[in-house]
């Protein structure tokens, strides 16, 4: 995630599926992106959304020895769904929830900026951020959205992480409202601070799931890693610097990376700040951590 002084753009997430909604169709867009619209057309393939939800695949921790013996549904003493076990999609209410969730992120000026002879060093940074997640009673979402600090990036990154929550959990998306924003009294403190990348995506996946089974978080723990659609949690940037954000707030005392990420130096930067550095491959892994349950199916 990158910290950025100032810019401001929206989003659109169309997600529909079957069982009386329109039928679902994957469209890869002019720029190579993918999105979900109720019609098709040009670059366009109908797909069976509920079946996508109801089944994921977990990779192995190839970079470890532990990781080539295992076996890839149960890596790291976390049990996880099996790729193949059907279960049907689940819609039920759940009561609204708020996560507070740490935002690590590298302070960076705009391109523009520094074209024009501007300079910054590189520093870590941590913003708190507020995830709202809520049931949608009509079925016609994801609602999801964001406040102005965010930027493009950072609200594709929210959107992906929604859907692989609720892939997650067999929740069913369209019925879901999530919106993310920097609280009024962190807000007064970063006014002019704009977010923007994708290494929230897994915090914020784990954030919207725990909201859905109603499990907490835990109040002492930074996560900086992306998410994909195979719910896997994908390397980042600046963790040299962002470890040194997450020791701003003397809270946090352990961080929590991609796997495969863990050097010798950021051990070294963790041990003096008495932080404790942990790698997770999967958002399953992440979740038991964050939350000390298991992740499963919503009731």
């Amino acid at each position: 995630m990158r910290a950025f002084v100032p810019a401001a753009v929206s989003l659109a997430l169309l997600f529909a599926g079957q069982n009386g909604h329109a039928a679902l169709w994957r469209c890869t867009q002019p720029d190579g992106t993918t999105v979900f619209q109720d019609g098709g057309g040009p670059n366009c393939g109908k797909v069976d959304g509920l079946t996508e939800l109801q089944s994921t695949r977990f990779p192995r921790k190839e970079n470890s020895a532990e990781g080539r013996q295992s076996d890839p549904i149960s890596m790291g003493g976390v049990q996880t769904p099996h790729p193949t076990e059907r279960r049907s999609v689940s819609s039920r209410p759940f009561p609204a929830a708020s996560r507070v969730v740490p935002a690590l992120s590298v302070r960076d000026l705009p391109i523009e900026w520094r074209a024009k002879g501007w300079n910054l060093p590189n520093k870590g940074d941590i913003q708190l951020l507020q995830v709202d997640v809520s049931h949608l009673a009509e079925g016609n979402g994801p609602a999801v959205s964001a406040d102005y600090h965010f930027m493009s990036e950072a609200r594709l990154t929210l959107s992906t992480a929604v859907l692989a929550a609720a892939k997650a959990v067999r929740y069913d998306p369209r019925f879901l409202k999530v919106h993310v924003t920097i609280p009024m009294a962190a807000g007064s403190l970063h006014a002019g601070v704009r977010v923007d990348g994708p290494s929230a995506g897994g915090f914020w996946a784990v954030a919207v799931a725990s909201a859905i089974l109603g499990d907490e978080l835990r109040q002492d723990l930074c996560f900086s890693g992306t998410i994909d659609s195979d719910l896997a949690i994908g390397p980042v940037e600046g963790l040299d610097h962002k470890i040194e954000g997450c020791r701003l707030l003397r809270q946090f005392h352990e961080l929590m990376i991609p796997w495969g990420q863990k050097t010798f130096a950021l051990m070294d930067k963790g041990m003096a700040r008495s932080i404790k550095v942990t790698e997770v491959s999967t958002l399953a892994e992440a979740y038991e951590i964050a939350t000390g349950r298991p992740l499963g199916p919503a009731p």
